[in-house]
Parts: C-alpha cells; sequence; structure tokens
C-alpha cells in the first residue's frame, strides 16, 4: 500500500505520516518544509519538496503578509502538488489546502482523507463574528470563494480527521459517516509535582494565542466579578491585548493581572501557577490544558475544549459552557476556596493523564487510524 500526504507547514503532519509507515506503508510527504523542520520524522518517508511562499517568507523574516496573500499561496501550492502527484492508494491532505490535489488523487483511485483540526469552517466563523463583536474589534470574514474551496473539500473528502468530538459534531448530520475522532495526544514530556507557596498569591494561570478564539474576555470579566483577596492572575499571550478595546479596559480596571511574553521554558510558567483556567471559545483540541495537568495544576476550561473529552467533567477538572463569565467566575471562586477540591482535581486528573499515556504514545490516534485502514481492506 502507498500513501502519500500534504503540508505546506509541519503542523502535526508527521504524526500520521509515521504511524502509516510504521503499519508497512509507503509514505511519501508532498510538504514546503525541510525535513528538519518535522519532528522526529521516519527516516524511510520519502520528502517531496514543493514551494509555498507565504510560510517560507514569514519563517525567514517574521514577515507576515496579507491573508489575502496567504489564501492566494495555499490554493497554489495545492495546484502544484496535484500536479507533481503520482498513484496512491491514500492521500491525507491539511484542511484549505488540498482540494485540487484530493481530487488529483480521487481521479486516480487514492482514499482521500482530510485533516481538520478545528470544527466546520462555518461553525468557527460564526464564533469568531461574535466574539469580534464583543471585543470591539471589526470581524474579517473568510472570503466568500475560500469558504466555498472549503465547503467543497468537505464534500470531496471520503474521511474527515478531526481530533475532538467538540470539531465532529460541528459537521451536518448527513457528513457524520465521514467523519472519525482522533485525538492528537502523544505524551507531555515532565510531569514535576507541583506545591502550593504560602509566601505568594494564590495564582491562576492561563495560556493562549489567539484573543478572539480563547476567552480572554470572559475570563479577565470573570476575575472582575470576584474580586479575590490575595490572588493573581497570569496571562502567558504574545498577542497585544490592549488593541482589543473590551480587553484594553479590563486590563486597566485589573492591577492584579500580569500579561507573560515569550518563554523558554513553560516549566517556569506553570510553577507559577496555583490553578489553570483555559476559558476557551473554539479549541479543536488545546495541548495546554494537558500540560497545566502534567503539572500537577487543577483545570478549569470549556465545553468548546477538545482536550476535555479525555476527563470527566466535574470530578478530574471544572467543564463550564463557553462564553460564560458567571459560570467561569463561580468555578474560579470554587477552587480558590477548597484545597479539598483542588486536590481532587489534580490527582484525578494525574491519575486521567497517566492511563491515557501509558496505553502508549499516540495511542488513541492510532486506534482512529486502524480503524479507518481496516474500513479501506473491506
Amino acid at each position: 500500500m502507498k500513501a502519500a500526504l500534504s503540508t505546506g507547514r509541519p503542523a502535526h503532519a508527521a504524526v500520521p505520516a509515521n504511524l502509516l509507515r510504521q503499519r508497512g506503508i509507503e509514505v511519501t510527504l508532498y510538504t514546503s518544509a525541510y525535513r528538519s523542520r518535522f519532528r522526529n520524522l521516519d527516516a524511510a518517508i520519502h520528502l517531496r519538496w514543493l514551494p509555498q511562499w507565504v510560510p517560507m517568507l514569514h519563517f525567514a523574516t517574521g514577515v507576515q503578509l496579507p491573508r489575502a496573500f496567504q489564501r492566494a499561496d495555499t490554493v497554489l501550492y495545492d495546484h502544484l502538488v496535484a500536479l507533481r502527484m503520482g498513484t496512491f492508494d491514500l492521500f491525507w491532505g491539511s484542511a484549505t489546502g488540498s482540494l485540487a490535489s484530493g481530487r488529483a488523487a480521487r481521479r486516480r483511485g487514492a482514499h482521500f482523507v482530510l485533516d481538520r483540526a478545528c470544527p466546520h469552517v462555518d461553525v468557527q466563523q460564526n464564533l469568531v463574528r461574535i466574539e469580534c463583536d464583543r471585543l470591539g474589534v471589526a470581524y474579517d470574514p473568510e472570503p466568500a470563494w475560500f469558504r466555498d474551496r472549503q465547503l467543497a473539500e468537505y464534500a470531496e473528502a471520503d474521511t474527515i480527521v478531526v481530533p475532538s468530538r467538540y470539531s465532529a459534531i460541528s459537521f451536518a448530520p448527513e457528513m457524520q459517516s465521514k467523519v472519525i475522532v482522533a485525538p492528537l495526544f502523544g505524551r507531555v514530556a515532565s510531569r514535576p509535582i507541583h506545591a502550593a507557596r504560602p509566601d505568594r498569591p494564590f495564582t491562576f494561570g492561563m495560556v493562549g494565542g489567539n484573543p478572539v478564539r480563547k476567552g480572554f474576555l470572559y475570563l479577565l470579566q470573570a476575575w472582575e466579578q470576584i474580586q479575590l483577596p490575595r490572588a493573581r492572575l497570569l496571562l502567558r499571550c504574545d498577542a497585544a491585548l490592549g488593541k482589543f478595546p473590551a480587553l484594553r479596559d479590563l486590563l486597566r480596571r485589573l492591577p492584579n493581572v500580569e500579561v507573560v511574553g515569550y518563554l523558554n521554558d513553560m516549566q517556569d510558567f506553570y510553577r507559577q501557577c496555583d490553578a489553570f483556567v483555559f476559558p476557551t471559545v473554539d479549541d479543536g483540541f488545546g495541548m495546554a490544558l494537558l500540560e497545566a495537568v502534567a503539572h500537577g495544576l487543577p483545570a478549569i476550561t470549556t465545553t468548546h475544549c477538545g482536550a476535555a473529552e479525555l476527563f470527566q467533567a466535574g470530578e478530574d477538572m471544572l467543564v463550564i459552557p463557553p462564553q460564560d463569565a458567571a459560570a467561569l467566575a463561580t468555578a474560579m471562586e470554587e477552587v480558590y476556596r477548597s484545597a479539598e477540591l483542588r486536590e481532587r482535581l489534580r490527582s484525578r486528573a494525574s491519575k486521567t493523564l497517566a492511563g491515557i499515556e501509558s496505553a502508549g504514545t499516540y495511542a488513541l490516534y492510532s486506534q482512529a487510524l486502524d480503524a479507518m485502514l481496516d474500513g479501506l481492506k473491506r
């Protein structure tokens, strides 16, 4: 059996590529990234380099071109893969950049797998639109032609792989038969023992890159509501939160909030925390939640965090509705005031995580992959 994968940027493509190779499948990877940028990529995997100019420029210079250039570049790369592609039994393409290549693969008899880390584009864009309005910034929708491409990808694909049920249920009922859930979790590298520090304020930590999708607004609203004594909130974020009027106004009123920039070692951040809060509005998976649990932190998150599905809500962690500052405030106050609750959440979540890891690296992903391959053989 022969398989091809296509990804402009490395992302997590090495995971399915390696797992397919481990099953004796000959694997070719089409990409604009060099082999050194793929973590632990099997040496037996053939790499076929094709240019994708926008991410190459960003990687080399740090310059981020406007989204119109990014979208056009994605389409160009997709057509280059379609032109260069050989004959394969399985084609695994990254969402938004695999319509032409997926169609070309299917014409040659391949099974087309579309890898979509996020929910359906329309569901995600509706969330983004609501958040932009609440944050006080203009909503910049996907161009109609690019949305249409994504819808065509969904229709063309034989299988759509997503990392969580949260992403899976965003697709229409008539598409559910082609959607499979493959949690993208391997292993958390270190597991230091967290110890409370009575000499410092009780510290909630939060990690998030995109202010529109990560729920900073509801976290700051909740923080203002509860007014906890001798407590602080650490926000690990590289984005300029002050560019969002609603966040800027809240930050001005909340002196016990600190925004933390780039850190060489994220362990330094988790060591400063007594609890972790991840109020995401849209996260197909959310590795930060697992990192926090691995560092012994009791956690609060939302039903829109895919990684939370690996745990038991209410027992391993507190899981609340997204976009709900009042529910978040209640959960944070409960964690702050109850040492017994913190210890129960910490110990149960750590035990659950250890059980997942004991099954082997990427065991859940492997199980989903095997189920799909077994279906192809029938």
